[in-house]
């Protein structure tokens, strides 16, 4: 009698051994997984492409978002997209803030840049000569390397397509006429 408790013990105890290792090896056995490149062959070169168009109050909300995130500094400011590109803001002169409002006309470039032509520029109540002040502004404070101020000619660049974004997306401009509320991107993901 004692024997068949026995087998019945050592049965029961290899039955419960033999459904936890089912079960664990069910659980951290590898999934089938679909691979990536099982999507249609392209050249490794090219990156996947998605052309996005917006209008100017959805931009304009983007673009005071990443300012307010990602351009902390002495300058406060921000953007309105209109017929224009519109720069507001305030300079900390000794212990008060003196308000600037900068016009630019906004243009795409072949090379998927942004071309920012200055139209106006006032400090306060006083329209300044725009040359003079973007050169001071160029010399006195940092900006992201993508955004260059050529004083001379009266325009900043901002090389949109130098953007470092998350996840090494690109972005280029297709088209930029305010106007005629006609903004497009191209967004680049690599593969």
């Amino acid at each position: 009698m004692r024997n068949r408790w026995k087998i019945a013990f050592w049965t029961l105890a290899a039955i419960i051994l033999f459904t936890i290792i089912f079960i664990m090896y069910q659980l951290f056995r590898p999934v089938e997984q679909i691979p990536a490149d099982a999507a249609p062959m392209v050249p490794p070169e090219v990156q996947a492409e998605f052309n996005v168009t917006t209008t100017k109050e959805d931009l304009t909300i983007v673009a005071n978002r990443f300012i307010e995130e990602e351009l902390n500094g002495s300058i406060n400011y921000s953007l309105a997209l209109e017929d224009v590109v519109a720069l507001n803001g305030s300079l900390p002169v000794f212990n008060s803030q003196i308000d600037f409002l900068m016009t630019f006309d906004a243009e795409a470039l072949e090379n998927g840049d942004l071309l920012l032509t200055q139209e106006s520029l006032s400090l306060g109540a006083i329209d300044l000569p725009v040359a003079n002040v973007l050169k001071f502004i160029g010399d006195s404070y940092e900006f992201p390397e993508w955004v260059t101020i050529q004083p001379n000619d009266q325009q900043i660049i901002v090389q949109v397509t130098d953007i470092d974004l998350a996840g090494g997306l690109n972005v280029k401009t297709n088209s930029f006429d305010l106007r005629e509320d006609d903004i497009s991107f191209s967004i680049y993901v690599p593969r």
